[in-house]
């Protein structure tokens, strides 16, 4: 079959028609892959059939090297391999992140080299709810006021490993000494496209290096604001067969809530990024 790119939205994401992943993709078909990725930074294969994780791995692994999985009771049987759901098995959560919504965020921007791509792959999904939001880094950035964008030229900000909710209530310090931090261009290059995107987010964006506390909220607020803009959002509506990669370099992602009494269940693989490069 001939390849097909259906834009998804105008601000961002396509999917690619024309992919069997199973049966792996040629040198041709991928490089077509890495244009579209790089052009609409979120790309949808849709009915794919990839019951085993190898499958999943194979395909990831033509991106680059893969993120190992630190938290062994939500991984796979490939140490790439995590797990993303509210299956339990005598009472215990075998996926990571089970329920509720969570705000926009950069997976493992907290690390020296943050992800440079998360492919997630549904296995199982709820009758409604649950969809992820994808925001364009590029044209976030693009859109800020001049006085934030030269307010913030050569700064850093300070991102936390702290899924419980102390970054996201803004009134609490907290103490970056206690869990996995580390310190990124707020306007990130990236380095196959050359263009900035904003790299900073709400769930795990702690402060900007160098300013005064309320200074660095003031302009934090501007930015998480504009991400959040539907002008520059996609929904994701989720489908059994779903697999999606984004690149981390220039989108950031929350999750809508949904029922917890039903099932939801996705595999995911990430890909291991560069250290940022200031913008």
């Amino acid at each position: 079959m001939t390849i097909e790119i259906i834009p998804r939205s105008p601000a961002l994401g396509a999917e690619i028609r024309g992919v069997d992943l199973s049966k792996g993709v040629t040198d041709s078909e991928f490089a077509t892959i890495i244009e579209a990725w790089h052009r609409y930074q979120v790309i949808l294969f849709r009915d794919q059939q990839l019951p085993e994780e190898q499958q999943q791995v194979a395909f990831a692994q033509r991106f680059g090297e893969l993120a190992q999985i630190h938290v062994p009771e939500y991984s796979g049987d490939h140490p790439a391999v995590m797990y993303i759901g509210n299956l339990k098995h005598k009472g215990q959560n075998m996926g990571a992140l089970p329920v509720g919504e969570m705000e926009f965020h950069i997976d493992q921007c907290y690390q020296e080299r943050p992800a440079k791509g998360t492919m997630l792959y549904a296995i199982e999904i709820p009758s409604e709810g649950g969809q992820t939001l994808f925001a364009n880094g590029y044209k976030v950035y693009e859109a800020l006021p001049r006085w934030v964008k030269d307010r913030v030229a050569g700064l850093k900000a300070v991102h936390v490993y702290d899924y419980g909710g102390a970054v996201t209530e803004r009134s609490k310090m907290v103490d970056i000494t206690d869990g996995i931090s580390c310190a990124h261009p707020i306007a990130r290059v990236h380095p196959a496209t050359g263009r900035k995107s904003l790299f900073v987010n709400k769930l795990m964006t702690h402060h900007i290096e160098g300013l005064e506390w309320q200074e660095s909220e003031k302009l934090l607020n501007v930015m998480f604001e504009t991400i959040s803009k539907p002008e520059f959002c996609y929904e994701h509506e989720w489908r059994v067969g779903d697999l999606l990669l984004w690149d981390n370099r220039c989108t950031l992602h929350a999750r809508r809530d949904f029922n917890p009494a039903e099932r939801r269940w996705l595999r995911r693989v990430t890909v291991l990024g560069e250290v940022p490069e200031q913008g």
